[in-house]
């Protein structure tokens, strides 16, 4: 798998670990990424972006179908 294709633009992602008040498993959306770190955006369930969050591209897993955690 290319680096690049390990958490693509609009991937949904979750935390792996926890990154200020965003506790591990808080879920988001990949919005920009390089080799080493990624953006995350947080959204609440009406969509509404509360916070960008950067963070080492293994601090994050694939979201799985089906999933939903909402942001608190």
């Amino acid at each position: 798998m290319a680096t690049d294709d390990l958490h693509p633009t609009l991937d949904v992602v979750e935390l792996l670990t926890e990154s200020g008040r965003w506790p591990a498993g808080t879920v988001g959306t990949v919005v920009e990424a390089d080799g080493e770190r990624v953006l995350v955006e947080i959204a609440d369930d009406r969509g509404h972006g509360l916070d960008f969050i950067s963070l080492p591209r293994d601090s994050v897993a694939a979201q799985h179908s089906g999933e939903s955690r909402a942001a608190s």
